[in-house]
């Protein structure tokens, strides 16, 4: 059986958190697409695991078993909070020591994702997918997320449920329905705004 591992990348690992639903309902439908499906949190990596890892030192016993289980994996995919217009730290510190790989990337952001999505069809991607060693596979943005309704939060765990499903080794991702009218309108949008 295959492996999929869904990457929780905000340091806080409380399951109240959305960055915590969705990993889990990616998990969940990877699960019913017969995936051996599971998820590592960073946020329960200690600071001092976090600080081994950024001084290139040797990994602790709880950084050595997270970083094995995302190596070991057939198929990754990564879910975290923009901070700052990028990654959160302990997230890019641990993937500092994952060879390189396609993941499929799921950010989470309070702006508007068709700003963010424009500046990922142009020329210079932004730093937001800058995780070391990954190149990301049909980025999914989450905009507005303070603000978004429940039944809107519900759609977004019904879509990742649904890209954790599709999730077949070896073939691309394939867009969900709320995914593809996304990107319709940030096309539309960014058609306007130019």
């Amino acid at each position: 059986m295959h492996r999929l591992i869904v990457v929780n990348g905000h340091p806080d690992p409380r399951q109240e958190r959305f960055c915590a639903a969705l990993t889990q309902a990616y998990v969940r439908g990877g699960k019913t697409g017969g995936w051996d499906a599971s998820s590592v949190s960073v946020g329960e990596l200690a600071l001092s695991s976090l600080q081994c890892l950024a001084e290139g030192d040797q990994p602790d016993a709880a950084a050595a078993a997270m970083l094995s289980e995302i190596e070991q994996a057939d198929r990754l995919a990564l879910v975290f909070p923009l901070w700052f217009d990028k990654p959160p730290a302990p997230l890019t510190t641990l993937f500092s020591r994952v060879a390189p790989r396609k993941a499929h990337i799921v950010v989470t952001m309070d702006m508007p994702a068709f700003a963010y999505r424009s500046i990922l069809r142009g020329p210079e991607r932004s730093p937001m997918l800058a995780v070391p060693g990954i190149e990301p596979e049909e980025p999914v943005l989450i905009g507005c997320v303070s603000s978004i309704s429940l039944e809107q939060r519900r759609d977004w765990l019904e879509t990742l449920r649904e890209y954790g499903e599709r999730s077949r080794f070896g073939s691309a991702v394939v867009p969900s329905r709320v995914q593809a009218f996304a990107d319709m309108i940030d096309r539309t949008v960014a058609q306007l705004w130019a």
